[in-house]
């Protein structure tokens, strides 16, 4: 669920909801964040198909095109997390992804059409920050010499104020990067203990001066609801306190258990404050 902030300046105006439309979508789905999304990929698919489809379908010049690239390195692990991660210190890591990355931009680029132009291009998982601000830039250079970007495109990353500097604002700035999300999922201190991701508010915000500062035209915070020690009182504070950095949008999930998938999970079940969602 996805609501507009006030606008900066003016005073936060109270938000309407349709209850009939958040009651009719508060059912289980796969992750948006993937497309197609997980149940549509299968390991019936012949080989080359892929290949196949692109050279066949993706050749229209007038057609735009979307990048998207899964950046999966973190330092440490959050227990809530049901991402695609790697949990490592190694910077050498990312490094290496990056020139595979440019290898597979290389491959796609031989079956597109060069005329076609980047509408829009997102960073995402464990966060895009762990590439160090030089990566990055490597890592612009590569899709910069590939593609071509029109004058409007849409270019997001996924930002965790943990482990950002200004200069790694910077460098996705100089990468094209206009939009950002940034993780905070809830304020309250003992929250944040039991889902192993300590994040002061000072921190978020002032991850959010540098990005305003270097010209982020769009800001998201991503909330989570249905942690441990949450309640209805505490996750209100939470919002009033997100909403004093006066972001361009609120994106709220309510969490996703799914210890058989993710065993980190499992933490949450010794703690009586935990009630696991009901699946359907």
């Amino acid at each position: 669920m996805i609501a507009p902030s006030p606008f900066p300046g003016n005073p936060p105006a109270a938000a309407e909801f349709d209850l009939d439309l958040v009651r009719k979508y508060n059912v289980p789905g796969p992750r948006y964040t993937s497309y197609p999304t997980a149940p549509q990929f299968a390991e019936t698919t012949p080989a080359g198909a892929l290949v196949d489809a692109v050279g066949r379908d993706n050749q229209e010049a007038g057609r735009p095109l979307s990048l998207y690239f899964h950046l999966p390195f973190c330092e440490t692990l959050c227990w809530f997390c049901g991402c695609t991660t790697v949990i490592t210190l190694k910077r050498d890591a990312a490094a290496d992804y990056v020139t595979y990355l440019g290898k597979e931009l290389t491959l796609m680029q031989q079956l597109l059409n060069r005329d076609r132009r980047v509408a829009q291009m997102h960073f995402e998982a464990a966060p895009p920050t762990f590439l160090p601000p030089a990566e990055i830039r490597r890592l612009g250079e590569a899709i910069h010499s590939r593609f071509k970007f029109g004058n409007d495109s849409e270019n997001s990353v996924e930002v965790d104020p943990r482990r950002i500097t200004r200069d790694h604002v910077r460098a996705f700035r100089e990468l094209g990067c206009n939009r950002a999300s940034l993780g905070v999922q809830d304020t309250n201190p003992e929250v944040q203990l039991a889902i192993h991701r300590l994040q002061p508010m000072d921190v978020t915000r002032q991850a959010f001066d540098w990005m305003r500062a270097e010209g982020f035209q769009s800001i998201s915070v991503d909330l989570i609801f249905g942690l441990p020690h949450q309640t209805s009182d505490s996750f209100a504070r939470t919002i009033d306190d997100v909403l004093t950095l006066r972001p361009d949008r609120l994106a709220v999930f309510s969490y996703a258990h799914v210890p058989w998938i993710k065993p980190s999970q499992r933490i949450f079940e010794k703690q009586p404050t935990f009630r696991p969602p009901r699946r359907n």
